[in-house]
């Protein structure tokens, strides 16, 4: 069965709106909730996802805030959580310390996470990725191997690249790991295209918090139907 990603900065635009979303989210059967782990620098993201970590980080949140609401939502919800973040995330909210009940996958955008250091690491793929990178990758993923559409910032894309349809080729033929497509998806049409191009998953990010930015809780729902609806 292919899977639906769909991304959210933690705790994005305030706590009581993120829970609204996350009950649409479970209300249509979102299989995994990326959650961004928000910090000052997050270079590898766009405007729109850069600008929900600074007002996150405004607000406050810190390392007992931020593993308090990650207990609530385990304990609440039943699709998967992933944290997206970067070295500074891991160090400023202490994601590699006994958090493994907490969370079912965790991405360092700019640190390898090992096996050694948590049971289930997402890496992330792209077409620049030499062969010794590539196996160092596979061989210390779990959950699902994330692959970019194209190599650039979320939010960059006006149209999904396919560069990844050869990124994929490439994982498969080492890993049997399920392969989840994400960077410039936006639409329902978007998902339906990675999936008839083979991949296992659709993950969307920048056009989701442009969504929640600019619509009402009915609009976001109508928007999470229809991409469900594939």
């Amino acid at each position: 069965m292919k899977k639906l990603v769909l991304y959210l900065t933690f705790c994005y635009p305030n706590e009581k709106r993120f829970f609204q979303i996350l009950d649409i989210l479970e209300k249509h059967k979102v299989d995994i909730l990326e959650i961004g782990v928000p910090v000052e620098n997050a270079h590898m993201d766009g405007a729109v996802i850069q600008d929900s970590h600074r007002q996150v980080l405004a607000s406050g949140v810190d390392e007992a805030y931020f593993k308090e609401t990650l207990k609530k939502i385990k304990e609440n919800y039943s699709f998967e959580v992933a944290l997206m973040t970067y070295k500074e995330g891991i160090e400023k909210f202490n994601l590699l310390s006994g958090n493994e009940d907490l969370y079912d996958g965790l991405l360092c955008v700019d640190e390898m996470i090992t096996l050694k250091e948590f049971p289930s690491p997402i890496q992330l793929y792209n077409e620049d990725l030499s062969e010794a990178e590539m196996e160092e990758r596979i061989s210390n993923n779990r959950m699902f191997a994330y692959c970019m559409s194209g190599v650039g910032q979320t939010g960059s894309f006006e149209q999904v690249p396919t560069n990844y349809i050869e990124t994929m080729a490439r994982i498969r033929e080492r890993s049997s790991l399920p392969i989840y497509i994400g960077f410039g998806i936006k639409e329902k049409e978007d998902v339906a295209r990675v999936y008839e191009n083979g991949a296992d998953g659709a993950i969307i990010g920048s056009h989701f918090m442009k969504i929640i930015n600019t619509s009402t809780l009915e609009e976001v729902e109508a928007y999470v139907q229809s991409l469900k609806s594939v």
